[in-house]
């Protein structure tokens, strides 16, 4: 605990496992260029850790590597690292400044969970998936750009970003996750390309600010709750392709007047069988129909 400040000499190849763990009193780190690898928990709990500099020599980065370094304010990735694995800066909650690497093709699942700092970060064009609940509760976060080298959003990538207020998701996504954005409650619009074929269930759930939504007529089906209490969503617009919508997908959507017969198709009861009426009102709708 008493440890301040390290330099790690370029003679050192490798960081071990629990290597510094719950150094709090670590406030500077100097990583030298002959270190390939930062292992798993390195810096687990280093809470007065303030900025790192990960250098180009390094290619992995173990998970979990600087969990809960609620004083870390900046982090660089160098352009060595190729993927940002599980939990990697979880909880570091002082965080507002990330440059991820041109090298990195994957963020994964928990990377930046509970960075309530972070305000804005740009995705190089590097990655291709974002991992679930990668971005969950970055409460602070009112932008992002997602590159159109991204193929998939994993489920609650985006959770509880409740500052976020516009994304484009490019036209390389084919899936957006369950719970992919629920609970982002400042979210006002989306664009959903023409690439994206299934809507995940509670994908846009609670997203209260949300007025208005188009579904490409790429999308076939639209999960459970995918927009359940979207209490501000007056307008929707859903294609001919979409043949299945989960049950309870628009409930409590209090402002939506839109009915099954404003979007067509032969909509019948999973339970049953039975015709649904064209005048049944999207927001009552209790059950799995197709």
């Amino acid at each position: 605990s008493n440890l301040i400040t390290i330099t790690i000499p370029d003679c050192i190849t490798k960081i071990e496992n629990f290597a510094f763990q719950e150094c709090a009193g670590l406030t500077s780190v100097n990583i030298g260029n002959g270190v390939i690898s930062i292992g798993k928990y390195a810096f687990n709990y280093c809470t007065g850790l303030n900025s790192i500099t990960i250098p180009s020599s390094v290619t992995s980065i173990g998970e979990s590597a600087f969990f809960n370094c609620e004083g870390l304010k900046s982090v660089t990735i160098g352009s060595g690292v190729t993927s940002i694995g599980y939990s990697t800066f979880q909880n570091c909650s002082g965080l507002t400044s990330v440059t991820i690497g041109s090298s990195v093709t994957s963020i994964g699942s928990s990377a930046f969970d509970g960075c309530s700092g972070l305000t804005s970060i740009i995705i190089p064009d590097s990655v291709t998936s974002i991992g679930r609940d990668a971005f969950r509760d970055c409460s602070s976060l009112t932008s992002i750009t997602i590159p159109d080298s991204v193929t998939s959003i994993g489920g609650s990538a985006f959770r509880d970003c409740s500052s976020l207020t516009s994304i484009t998701i490019p036209d390389s996504v084919t899936s957006i996750g369950e719970k992919a954005f629920v609970n982002c409650s400042s979210l006002t619009s989306i664009t959903i390309p023409d690439s994206v074929t299934s809507i995940g269930p509670w994908a846009f759930g609670n997203c209260s600010s949300l007025t208005s939504i188009t579904i490409p007529d790429s999308v076939t089906s639209i999960g459970y709750c995918a927009f359940r209490d979207c209490s501000g969503l007056t307008s929707i617009t859903i294609p001919d392709s979409v043949t299945s919508i989960g049950s309870w997908a628009f409930l409590g959507c209090s402002g939506l007047t839109t009915t099954l017969g404003n979007i067509g198709g032969n909509w019948v009861k999973v339970e049953d069988g039975l015709t649904v009426d064209a005048n049944t009102l999207l927001k009552d709708i209790s059950y799995d129909i197709k």
